[in-house]
């Protein structure tokens, strides 16, 4: 039996729907408190979609056989609108969003709700995969429904279901999918009889159209600077024809495939083991640097369900910073800090603390600065009062990335990136994200989104508050410490 989140990983890779299926064993244990959040957030936007058919019927039930034979009576019934339809045919199974009578036909429409905020490839490869399984079973499918997020709705008290999403009639698309899906149905379904795990090259499966849960088995077995590291710059077919090839590490990619300057660079650290630096270009990059020297990091809150009356579907609620200034090269180091603590809207509050830390002069310090500096934007856009300020901030910005972005430092451990995550361990080793609770911004973001929104004890509450401040603090440490490495140089 073939369900359909089997044939989305089957379109993804189809080593990972092997594996899946037949050496499940060799999931993770936890699938990762992100994707957790990730599948709720889905959930969520659902129970919002199910209000624009109030009149729906929910034939969901613990038991899948029972489902099934909801199901089944509700169609014969012809229920005006269904949610969670659950079917099988002779070789497929899928459970559907929504179905809901059309009379004109004397069948269903098939309506899928997605929370992105526009129509994907793979979502057409969903859908159809849904009315074949559907027709096998004896239901006639008529018009073919995506509806998604609206990323221009704004809050405004309770969410409006009608305005928060976006129906569009992919009919014609699903139509035009049929036969091919219809093919690649019977090949994943051999794919599953297959008793050897099947070969797969490696190409950017990995990650798209979803992050694959097999990653660390599918890697185990390749070299720590292995051509992956680089894949996104080097671009599809030259990372295939280097597969072809049986390139595997950086050090044996041929010059010609490299184009440009960093990967150049990067190649030749990790031939030769060495460090690269050029100390002129990171001497002129830190001349321009002027005191007082203000290190910023933001967190940000992107919900799919706005949370706070103003906001967007994803728009970022900045609710954290962290602020480290020095005054002049021998004074000393003064750390400040904003963190909200409720889902209030809080951006008056914070550039308004903001306003009274950060001088007229000086340098600000960020790393990837257009974060931050959209940050500001948006903040300067909510609390009009303070755009003046956020706008002169913005021009005085430094982005500290730069210099290893540009390749004016180039470690064979940074694997190719200019990340803080991959540059801190090396060059300034003594810090470490690794002995935090927090330990990446998809956490802190997604954590102080349950201390705002979730019922928990003032306990867990200050826990996570206090894990938030360490974390976004080591940010804009790690900054002053690498200025200082590279000062040093």
């Amino acid at each position: 039996m073939l369900t359909k989140s089997d044939y989305i990983k089957y379109i993804q890779c189809k080593k990972y729907l092997w594996l899946n299926k037949i050496r499940p064993e060799l999931l993770p244990e936890d699938i990762g408190d992100n994707l957790k959040r990730a599948f709720e957030a889905g959930f969520e936007v659902e129970k919002i979609a199910y209000k624009l058919y109030p009149n729906g019927v929910d034939a969901n039930e613990e038991d899948i056989e029972r489902s099934k034979s909801k199901t089944r009576k509700l169609i014969k019934e012809k229920t005006p609108v269904i949610f969670q339809a659950t079917v099988s045919g002779v070789k497929l199974f899928c459970r559907s969003d929504i179905i809901r009578y059309n009379e004109e036909i004397d069948g269903w429409d098939l309506i899928e709700v997605k929370s992105a905020t526009e129509v994907k490839d793979i979502y057409i490869d969903d859908v159809t995969f849904q009315k074949i399984c559907l027709e096998e079973a004896g239901v006639k499918v008529g018009r073919v429904l995506l509806i998604h997020v609206n990323n221009q709705y704004v809050k405004d008290g309770d969410i409006n279901p009608n305005e928060f999403f976006i129906e569009v009639d992919v009919s014609e698309e699903v139509r035009d999918k049929i036969e091919e899906t219809k093919i690649e149905i019977d090949n994943a379904l051999e794919v599953l009889k297959i008793k050897e795990e099947p070969e797969i090259q490696v190409l950017r499966q990995c990650n798209n159209p979803y992050e694959c849960p097999f990653i660390p088995y599918c890697w185990k077995d390749f070299p720590a600077h292995s051509i992956y590291s680089i894949a996104g710059a080097l671009g599809k077919k030259k990372l295939e024809a280097l597969l072809d090839e049986g390139i595997l590490e950086v050090k044996d990619i041929p010059p010609e495939f490299l184009s440009t300057g960093r990967l150049k660079k990067h190649h030749y650290v990790v031939e030769n083991n060495v460090v690269h630096i050029e100390k002129d270009n990171i001497k002129k990059e830190i001349e321009s640097i002027e005191y007082p020297i203000y290190y910023l990091d933001y967190e940000t809150f992107s919900p799919a369900i706005p949370i706070i009356d103003g906001y967007r579907p994803y728009q970022r609620v900045v609710f954290q910073y962290s602020l480290h200034i020095q005054e002049s090269p021998n004074s000393e180091l003064k750390h400040f800090y904003f963190l909200a603590k409720d889902s209030k809207d809080p951006t008056r509050e914070m550039a308004k603390t903001l306003q009274e830390r950060i001088g007229k002069d000086g340098t600000v310090i960020a790393w990837n600065m257009g974060f931050e500096q959209g940050c500001n934007t948006e903040m300067g856009e909510r609390a009009t009062e303070f755009k003046i300020f956020f706008e002169d901030v913005n021009n005085r910005m430094y982005d500290l990335m730069q210099i290893f972005k540009e390749g004016y430092y180039v470690h064979k451990e940074f694997h190719g990136s200019a990340s803080l995550k991959k540059v801190l361990p090396v060059v300034v080793p003594e810090l470490d994200y690794n002995k935090l609770d927090i330990s990446e911004g998809m956490t802190a973001s997604n954590t102080w989104g349950d201390m705002v929104t979730k019922d928990m004890t003032q306990a867990e509450k200050d826990k996570i508050y206090n894990d938030l401040l360490a974390y976004c603090e080591l940010d804009t440490l790690a900054m002053v410490k690498i200025l200082e490495k590279l000062n040093s140089l």
